[in-house]
């Protein structure tokens, strides 16, 4: 019966487009339907070419991804079940063709291509799923227009990519995935002369791009990750649009250039000062490109980069996202006052209401618990409660019901929130949600966080019934932290930090942070019990 509640609590958030998609799936199976000229695309100069990546294949022997290497055995590789399938979709991206090092390896991609080419039958197999055929149809793409050199065999391979995929959207998806695929026929249909695909891609884009993008700039999906994978999807469509000067319609081209400058601001809001994304929503290290590569590539087509300036811009309420951006002396504090979202695609929602992050110059103080995995596993469960998070659990439950690898049931709603700059100049966040509210008819959390030029209030309040309650606070695993007599010192390389934990029930509790996919940490987290319905702990600091 819980299942039951659970999945209909899921499915009563999807689209119609969703669910006839899924089931018009079963019953048609994609096909190539169109054949490849035969004659050679033309390569554009005015291509912007970029390398994006670190090194990901060495030779044909040996591939890294997800912090996991393995020894390569062709043709096994491509579907083997050893990996996590991620880790299998990876070896099927070809990021490598935009590595660092990539002019000095074009033998070698060709001879891997072919290799794919002749070993990944039409329709067989993870390569030909929507979502990594998608990025290998752009990647391969990318790289001939940087340089390397396709023969007709190659590009007929890419031809039928793409007449498969055009065939195949992931409507019944939608979201990031659908988005990679639109871009993937967008390139294609630009660099092919194909009218359909061209055709296919800008309806679906001149749609999508409002829907996906919100007026602040953020993607849809409430992910830092998933929103710089996404910039570089709109660089690189318009990068597409200066090379091919009038093959793009002007509708599209006017739409990415409002909205990447919007989401360059929202990336810059979301960084932490060491330039790294902040941990909400499936956010990872080393998946997305780094930001101040994504800042250059930026720049290369022209944007402005408006870095925020600390002292003239303290505050940043990114109003649709929710998330609330606060500076003050050097530190940073992120606020995730937002909801979950999509509502009709949640599958990177983490039950993280009213958690945040700090930083102390370039070092991180407060860190949610990161991901490192997306398979079906007590692990990844884990990573998406609210116990994993620095926010407030209460009576052992989730704020939203997060289950499976990438489901939400109910979820929590923001019932109110404000930023304001006082008279002291410190800068007061305030949230309230109803997770717990409307899910077991228990209270409404409040919490209201005081930025000072050192120091951090973070005061809880609980208005409703409950039997315990408990506040996390999850410190990097580069800090020295301990708790002695009331005491909670942590020391970091410039600054010292006290809090004194006098009167409350605290604990001081060994536990494993995840930065990347495929990599833990030990550190710390403070935990402090309720005795009451409210809870208040100062953080002070000094800088050596």
């Amino acid at each position: 019966m819980k299942k039951l509640f659970l999945l209909f609590n899921t499915l009563r958030y999807l689209k119609w487009q969703q669910i006839y998609s899924r089931l018009l799936r079963n019953l048609r199976k994609p096909k190539v339907n169109e054949n490849f000229s035969g004659h050679k695309p033309e390569r554009s100069k005015k291509w912007n070419h970029l390398p994006l990546f670190d090194i990901k294949i060495d030779g044909l022997s040996r591939a890294s991804f997800l912090n996991y290497t393995k020894e390569l055995d062709f043709p096994g590789d491509w579907n083997d079940e050893t990996p996590s399938k991620l880790w299998v979709y990876n070896l099927h991206y070809f990021e490598d063709l935009l590595s660092i090092n990539a002019e000095q390896k074009r033998v070698f991609h060709l001879q891997i291509l072919n290799r794919w080419k002749n070993e990944n039958p039409v329709g067989y197999g993870n390569g030909w799923e929507p979502y990594p055929l998608s990025l290998r149809i752009v990647n391969i793409l990318k790289a001939w227009l940087g340089g390397l050199d396709l023969d007709e065999n190659l590009f007929n391979s890419v031809f039928s990519q793409a007449s498969f995929l055009s065939n195949d959207l992931e409507t019944h998806l939608l979201g990031n995935h659908y988005f990679v695929n639109l871009k993937a026929l967008l390139f294609a249909g630009v660099i092919f002369g194909n009218t359909r695909w061209l055709s296919i891609s800008e309806e679906g884009l001149l749609a999508e791009i409002p829907e996906q993008i919100l007026d602040d700039g953020a993607n849809f999906e409430l992910s830092p990750m998933y929103h710089s994978l996404m910039l570089v999807d709109m660089l690189d469509m318009y990068n597409l649009s200066m090379a091919y000067t009038g093959k793009i319609s002007s509708k599209l081209v006017s739409l990415l250039e409002n909205y990447i400058p919007k989401m360059l601001d929202f990336m810059e809001a979301m960084a932490h000062p060491d330039g790294g994304v902040s941990f909400f929503n499936d956010s990872a290290d080393g998946i997305a490109s780094k930001k101040a590569i994504i800042e250059r590539y930026a720049k290369k087509l022209g944007f402005e980069i408006n870095l925020l300036d600390p002292i003239k811009k303290q505050i940043v309420d990114n109003y649709k996202s929710g998330y609330i951006c606060a500076t003050s002396a050097g530190s940073k504090l992120i606020f995730d006052a937002s909801a979950v979202g999509p509502d009709y695609n949640p599958g990177h929602a983490h039950a993280d209401s009213l958690s945040f992050e700090l930083s102390i110059g370039n070092e991180r103080v407060f860190v949610n618990s990161g991901t490192s995995e997306y398979g079906l596993s007590s692990k990844r469960f884990n990573q998406r409660k609210t116990a994993s998070h620095n926010t407030v659990e209460i009576d052992g439950k989730d704020s939203s019901q997060v289950w499976s690898s990438f489901r939400v049931a109910n979820r929590a709603e923001i019932v109110s929130k404000h930023a304001t700059l006082k008279n002291d100049h410190s800068i007061e966040l305030f949230a309230a949600h109803n997770g717990y509210k409307s899910l077991f008819s228990g209270c409404i959390h409040e919490r209201k966080l005081i930025l000072r030029e050192n120091s951090l209030v973070v005061s809880d309040t609980l208005k409703g019934v409950f039997k315990k309650a408990k506040s996390r606070f999850y410190f990097h695993p580069d800090l020295t932290v301990s708790l002695e007599d009331n005491l909670l010192k942590i020391e970091g390389i410039e600054f010292c930090l006290h809090s004194n934990v006098k009167g409350k029930k605290a604990s001081l509790v060994d536990t494993l942070w995840f930065p990347e996919f495929g990599m833990e940490e030990s550190n710390k987290m403070l935990e402090l019990q309720f005795e009451g319905p409210v809870i208040e702990i100062e953080f002070s600091w000094s800088n050596f």
